[in-house]
């Protein structure tokens, strides 16, 4: 019998312990879980956004109640953005469109995130540039977070469309002239109950 050790090993076996062994077993199941669990919840409604009582500056400086612009059994349609946003400058126009054509039966609300003290000048720049013809509102950091809990920065655009009851049609992050515009028409139209 050969005493010679065994040269192809040369590091020490370990073993996993059991609950280590345990745990990457279940981590597969556990993230499904918590996927899933994301996914069912349950949408926001207008009503809660509502009852979050959120202050808002208005382009021209004064504080209103982000609720008041909401008014009552109409649809919905919120866009956060800002003025260095590439995707927000392509989505832009076209909600000027929808609000052209759509904008007794729809309230449509810019939110711009960008803060108020540094940016007036330049929002109203943009908003004069992209001919908006919707309210535009500087919006604080919670009502942005109240769509995206713990979310640590911005993207947008983020175009949000509830229906004249109150529930979420479609969150749509991001904009893309053909794909985006598509799905925007689609929510804006299913908010009209056209379907």
């Amino acid at each position: 019998m050969d005493k010679r050790q065994n040269t192809n090993s040369q590091w020490p076996k370990y073993r996993t312990p059991v609950g280590l062994r345990s745990l990457l077993l279940l981590l597969p199941i556990l993230c499904a879980v918590h996927s899933a669990a994301r996914a069912q919840r349950t949408p926001p409604t207008l009503a809660e956004f509502k009852a979050e009582k959120i202050m808002v500056e208005t382009v021209a400086g004064k504080r209103v109640e982000l609720s008041k612009l909401l008014g009552q059994g109409k649809a919905v349609v919120l866009d956060f953005w800002a003025t260095w946003c590439g995707p927000c400058r392509q989505e832009i126009p076209h909600l000027v469109a929808l609000a052209r054509q759509h904008g007794k039966e729809i309230i449509f609300l810019g939110l711009n995130l960008e803060d108020p003290a540094e940016k007036r000048a330049a929002v109203k720049s943009f908003i004069k540039e992209y001919a908006m013809n919707y309210q535009v509102v500087f919006a604080p950091a919670e009502t942005y977070q109240f769509f995206n809990p713990g979310a640590d920065g911005y993207r947008i655009p983020q175009t949000i469309v509830f229906g004249p009851d109150g529930k979420l049609i479609k969150r749509l992050v991001g904009y893309n002239p053909g794909i985006g515009k598509e799905i925007l028409d689609k929510a804006v139209q299913q908010a009209l109950g056209n379907k």
